[in-house]
């Protein structure tokens, strides 16, 4: 397919749209996705140290909740014979079979990257090919012997680096925002999967929950906004209503559904069919942000939760397919 435009045929809505996309876009979207994927899987493995080290010391039950979280059960059990620190630490940081660790994530940015580095600043490839090196060279032992916090928090901060620098050097052009449209989706999904994987929790309001309450919120860095908004009042419904409604809070998932609405309603096409096909996906994601925007606290009560959840990760799985469809086709649905 090259970097070339190519003329393709989808059908969609009834009616049929002339879509010209190359590989670049795809490369953007996908960068967008994994470097904010390793990011949020950093800080939700710091999230579950806390929740062992406040709550389990030394069971495997936080270890294999995060395997169910961001990893493959099956696909773990396949390889390692117990949930061990060790054990899972490899599995989801430094195990390159795992598509989801944290160095096959940035690999994936890194080489989708490397393909349009001629088209990106150069300050973004020197951050995340840095990052991938130092990832590349470490082991399980250089995680567990010292800090693992300032292991994942240096992975953190080096993608904070790379966001900073893409925000402080890149036009406001498509290119930024095919990037920031895969950034919001994957930070609203990853969000999604954290509040569902905290669900058993919520009908719990016990003193053993006050850690891991606290943890979540540092891990999105949210505790200082948090406070401002609840001042002292720090239960888990709270903190719920404010990581999914808050509308300031760029971690929260109604701000993700308004950034990626902004961001494709930004991206500007030269077929008008597809322009307006675009107009369509901006017209989703501010249709699930109107939603949220439309929730109370019944909606999230402990009963409810769960299919709320549920109902916005397919959501997010809608939108992630639907900008697939439009923006990258397959070879197949290209018509000589």
């Amino acid at each position: 397919m090259g970097d070339e435009w190519i003329e393709i045929h989808i059908k969609m809505g009834g009616q049929l749209n002339m879509v010209m996309m190359g590989r670049t876009a795809e490369a953007l979207f996908w960068i967008g996705r994994y470097t904010e994927r390793t990011e949020n899987h950093a800080r939700l493995i710091d999230v579950y140290y806390h929740i062992r080290e406040e709550r389990e010391s030394g069971s495997g039950q936080s270890w294999s909740r995060l395997i169910d979280t961001i990893g493959d059960r099956t696909a773990f059990t396949e390889h390692y014979s117990s949930f061990t620190e060790q054990h899972v630490l490899q599995y989801i940081t430094l195990d390159k079979n795992n598509v989801n660790s944290l160095l096959a994530c940035t690999n994936h940015a890194r080489t989708n990257l490397r393909n349009i580095r001629e088209k990106m600043p150069s300050e973004l490839w020197d951050i995340m090919n840095g990052l991938y090196l130092w990832l590349k060279e470490k082991d399980v032992r250089d995680i567990t012997s010292d800090s693992p916090h300032l292991f994942y928090r240096f992975v953190r901060d080096s993608l904070s680096m790379f966001h900073g620098a893409a925000t402080s050097v890149m036009p406001r052009q498509n290119e930024w925002h095919f990037i920031e449209a895969g950034r919001y989706l994957e930070r609203a999904e990853n969000l999604l999967r954290l509040l569902q994987s905290l669900g058993q929790d919520y009908a719990r309001e016990e003193s053993s929950s006050y850690p891991l309450m606290l943890s979540v919120l540092k891990s999105v860095s949210g505790y200082e906004s948090f406070r401002r908004e609840y001042a002292d009042t720090v239960n888990l419904s709270n903190i719920i209503k404010f990581l999914m409604l808050h509308e300031a809070f760029p971690r929260s998932i109604s701000y993700a559904f308004q950034a990626l609405e902004r961001s494709l309603k930004s991206i500007q096409m030269e077929d008008p069919d597809l322009n307006m096909t675009v107009r369509k996906l901006a017209k989703l994601a501010g249709k699930v942000k109107a939603n949220l925007a439309c929730m109370d606290e019944d909606d999230i009560l402990s009963g409810k939760l769960e299919m709320t959840l549920q109902a916005l990760r397919e959501s997010c799985n809608g939108m992630g397919l639907r900008m697939t469809k439009v923006f990258f086709p397959s070879r197949e649905e290209v018509i000589a």
